[in-house]
């Protein structure tokens, strides 16, 4: 009586599928039980022949079978990667001054994934026209929109934003605070190099310090996929901005 092991479909499936890149494997066999077809879906990270002499390759060690290539026929498809987080992301930054009046106005639009939906908040903060205010305003209304993310009871604040130089390059660092949620308040430091003009880099800076903690901060539940939140500045009370 031989001793050798019948080797099923499932068998060669199971292996298959375990080779890098391949997602799925389907062996057809003819009425004697040989190998007819195999058929394996891929993403594009790895070429079509490289999959082919992997299949080959395994079915030689595992179980010494001999695979015409030509029976192997891949399909390679462009895969949803799901997102590794829910951080909130940059979408765009607006600012408009009225020399005449001396004041500036910013909005900041950031998205983040939610519920396999993309979620946008759009945060507005108003100042005067000097480049400081303007910074710590851009700041500020990146906070104000993150806000809408975390639950009322939590709120993101701006402490100071500072322009400085590094090396040959120019960086912006903002420190915010976190306050709320029956927590003590906690400062955090965002820093990110200026690439093309300092607003951005200041947004992403800002950005970089609250997505440290954003992760244990439970998101706020609404049905709305849009939200905005507009600095409220009192009537004949100017507001106070650090210097920054």
């Amino acid at each position: 009586m031989s001793n050798d092991r019948i080797v099923s479909t499932k068998d060669i499936e199971g292996l298959l599928i375990c080779l890098p890149g391949i997602q799925k494997a389907r062996v057809v066999v003819d009425d004697w039980g040989a190998i007819k077809e195999i058929h394996i879906l891929t993403g594009l990270d790895r070429s079509p022949k490289q999959i082919v002499r992997d299949v080959e390759s395994a079915l030689k060690a595992q179980w010494n079978i001999t695979l015409d290539r030509r029976k192997v026929s891949v399909a390679q498809v462009r895969t949803r990667i799901p997102p590794s987080d829910d951080r909130l992301r940059f979408v765009s930054l607006e600012v408009k001054t009225d020399a005449k009046k001396g004041t500036s106005e910013v909005c900041v639009s950031l998205e983040r994934n939610h519920e396999d939906e993309i979620v946008s908040y759009t945060g507005r903060s108003e100042g005067d026209i000097s480049p400081r205010s303007v910074l710590y305003g851009i700041a500020r209304a990146t906070c104000l929109a993150a806000n809408l993310a975390i639950p009322p009871s939590s709120e993101i604040f701006v402490d100071d934003v500072e322009v400085l130089k590094i090396g040959q390059k120019e960086a912006v660092n903002v420190l915010v605070g976190l306050s709320g949620g029956g927590v003590e308040c906690q400062y955090l430091l965002g820093a990110a190099l200026v690439r093309r003009e300092v607003g951005e880099a200041c947004v992403r800076a800002t950005l970089d310090a609250i997505n440290r903690r954003l992760d244990v901060i439970e998101e706020a539940s609404s049905s709305n996929t849009s939200k905005t939140v507009q600095e409220k500045v009192p009537e004949n009370e100017p507001s106070e901005r650090p210097e920054v």
